[in-house]
């Protein structure tokens, strides 16, 4: 009987060995330097970021950018420093240059701020929103915003 249970610990180690460079290689295909930035500090887990857009989805065009800033209990967070840039990379097969453009925030109050800024193009932008307070960054939250309309 120990003998059939060493053969089968064996062989469960055989399984172990050969499944583990698969594991170690599908662990390094899912970290990447996106994943590794969207991990807040602990200095940038101090607010809630919620953003919007006027039109709802965004166009291309004219748009206007609310961001609403929270504290870990749900209070408004007022007097920060708030930034949004949007950010498309070059299409050289399309003729489109990288287009980049940074929104300044006016606190509304309330945790609420506003900016107004054209986007350039339909199509998926990657979003920025910064916000600072005594000149510590609280928040840094990346995502994609999808804005409608022609190229």
């Amino acid at each position: 009987m120990s003998s059939r249970f060493a053969a089968n610990v064996f062989s469960g180690l055989s399984v172990l060995a050969v499944l583990t460079p698969l594991g170690a290689f599908e662990l390094r295909a899912q970290s990447s330097p996106v994943s590794t930035q969207n991990k807040p500090s602990e200095a940038q887990q101090k607010a809630k970021v919620e953003l919007t857009t006027d039109p709802s989805p965004a166009q291309k065009g004219s748009n206007t950018v609310q961001v609403k800033l929270t504290d870990p209990e749900g209070k408004p967070i007022s007097g920060a420093e708030v930034t949004v840039t949007f950010f498309m990379a070059a299409m050289p097969s399309m003729n489109m240059p990288e287009m980049k453009t940074a929104i300044k925030g006016t606190d509304k109050g309330g945790g609420m701020y506003e900016g107004k800024s054209d986007l350039g193009s339909a199509g998926m932008w990657q979003v920025t929103v910064t916000a600072k307070q005594n000149g510590q960054t609280i928040a840094n939250k990346k995502l994609t915003v999808k804005a409608t309309g022609g190229m």
